[in-house]
């Protein structure tokens, strides 16, 4: 890096959906800190559409913008790595097209890892919230939001291990990082930032900042190129989770680093968590839905008493 880099590197990947990317440019926007790259890697779509869409905002990027375009598809992960090999910075943050920000997202965020006194801490991630929205036609229409992962207060690998607890529109890290760890794995159409997220924490911790900044959007009733993977595609991620945990066990018991006996043990452990966190989010629903009742019930109240008041006057 010198001294002429940007210190952030903003990685966006996108095929086909400039209703969502131009939320996304507007967010990138919108950042208080100005010290950073947008790295828009076109995955295969229509490369009219979107360089037609970010002509209008070429002015208030001032430089910042780098466009790519991959003449077909490479998928999510390669993308990524495209994006990344293209730009250079102290920094790296995947923001998907379809996500968002706080204005505040990378200044607080860069300010927290500069700050981290721990030396093994290579990368933080904030809490995040799920927005949760619908497509008609040509607007996008929030219908409700939940939280993701704002019981965290710090992240080890059993933690991890179970289930992954941060997303890339989250995560900030050093980009130095990469020449130990390598890239996102190709080979994986899904669970890429899981299995990445694993990686990292094998070798550095991962700070937890407790502040809600990044927004997770996610599209539960669309299954076409605007919906979420990890929705649309679920059981492939389902299928590729074992996979992966198949693989890293069949190589433990290769090496002679795990025996069935700690294996047996360990997967207790990790059932327990899935338990645990399977009750938490019960519990979470049941909540939710009963101050959603308390809430209709004083809303009807408050409706049938103006109803009476009236006809009394």
């Amino acid at each position: 890096m010198t001294h002429t880099d940007p210190l952030v590197a903003i990685i966006t990947r996108t095929k086909n959906r400039a209703l969502l990317l131009e939320r996304c440019v507007k967010t990138v926007l919108a950042q208080t800190s100005a010290d950073w790259v947008h790295v828009i890697v076109n995955d295969g779509g229509d490369a009219d559409e979107v360089d037609r869409l970010l002509e209008g905002y070429r002015e208030p990027y001032r430089g910042r913008l780098k466009v790519i375009h991959n003449p077909q598809s490479l998928g999510m992960e390669a993308a990524s790595n495209v994006g990344i090999r293209a730009s250079q910075s102290r920094y790296l943050v995947i923001l998907d097209d379809d996500d968002t920000w706080d204005p505040r997202f990378l200044q607080v965020m860069v300010e927290v890892l500069q700050r981290e006194t721990w030396p093994d801490t290579r990368g933080v991630f904030c809490h995040t919230e799920i927005v949760l929205e619908e497509i008609r036609g040509t607007q996008i229409r929030e219908i409700g939001r939940k939280d993701f992962n704002g019981w965290l207060k710090a992240i080890d690998m059993l933690c991890l291990l179970a289930v992954n607890r941060f997303t890339p529109v989250c995560f900030l890290f050093e980009r130095a990082v990469l020449d130990e760890i390598g890239m996102f794995d190709e080979t994986l159409p899904v669970i890429g930032d899981w299995e990445f997220n694993i990686r990292f924490l094998e070798r550095y911790d991962i700070r937890v900042h407790p502040e809600y900044l990044a927004f997770w959007h996610q599209r539960p009733k669309v299954k076409n190129g605007l919906g979420n993977s990890v929705i649309a595609d679920s059981d492939l991620h389902d299928i590729y989770r074992s996979r992966m945990v198949n693989k890293w066990i069949r190589q433990s018991l290769q090496r002679g680093s795990l025996d069935y006996g700690q294996l047996f043990a360990l997967g207790l452990i990790v059932e327990q968590n899935n338990i645990m966190e399977s009750r938490f989010n019960r519990y979470r629903k049941r909540i939710e839905k009963t101050l959603l009742y308390r809430a209709y019930s004083a809303l009807k109240t408050l409706v049938r008493g103006k109803s009476y008041d009236h006809e009394r006057t």
